[in-house]
């Protein structure tokens, strides 16, 4: 049981430590509309491995709930008391091309324009 209480060993939070002061130290860049966190995370990971895998992980969150509120706002209106008996399979697909519609061409536009 004393193991488990043990301190962690500094050879392991020194280059921790050391890594997250350089990164405090990097001059800041300008903020910019089309500046891109995760490209810069992606350009300087090398410099900050530790810290590049933390800001990955939490660059992908949405900053809304708003795309999951619209999927199940469109599950309930697709899923309706007389369409219960829809195959789970079926449902992903209807609810796939629902959220993916702008990006198919279904009826040849792009054919007949050219």
């Amino acid at each position: 049981m004393g193991s488990f209480w043990k301190k962690k060993n500094n050879k392991t939070v020194a280059p921790i430590k050391d890594e997250f002061q350089h990164y405090l130290n990097v001059l800041e860049l300008p903020v910019l509309e089309e500046y891109d966190p995760y490209l810069w995370w992606l350009n300087n990971k090398s410099q900050h491995p530790v810290l590049h895998k933390l800001a990955i992980k939490y660059l992908h969150i949405p900053a809304t709930s708003v795309p999951s509120e619209r999927l199940f706002s469109d599950a309930k209106n697709l899923i309706t008391p007389q369409r219960t008996r829809l195959d789970s399979c079926l449902v992903n697909q209807l609810m796939f091309l629902k959220r993916n519609r702008e990006y198919i061409d279904i009826y040849g536009k792009a054919e007949m324009d050219g």
